[in-house]
C-alpha cells in the first residue's frame, strides 16, 4: 500500500502592480538604445535585463516596466 506524502503549497508570489508594466520589447529596448532581438536573448539566458523583469502574459508575450536599468 502506497502512502502520499502531503504536497508542499506553491510559495505566494509577490503581487505586482500591471500597471507599471506598459512597454513593449520593442519599445523598452528602443528607450535602453539596444535590439530587441538582443533584449530577447539576455532575457532568455539570465531570466533578466540587468535586474528588471518582465511581467509574462498568458499568450507568451512579455511587458516591461518604465524604467531604466543601469549595468
Amino acid at each position: 500500500m502506497q502512502t502520499t506524502c502531503p504536497t508542499p503549497e506553491a510559495p505566494a508570489l509577490p503581487t505586482t502592480d500591471a500597471a507599471a508594466f506598459t512597454l513593449t520589447t520593442a519599445e523598452f529596448a528602443a528607450r535602453h538604445g539596444i535590439k530587441a532581438q538582443s533584449l530577447r536573448v539576455r532575457l532568455s539566458k539570465t531570466g533578466h535585463y540587468f535586474g528588471v523583469r518582465p511581467l509574462k502574459l498568458a499568450n507568451r508575450r512579455v511587458l516591461w516596466p518604465d524604467v531604466i536599468a543601469r549595468a
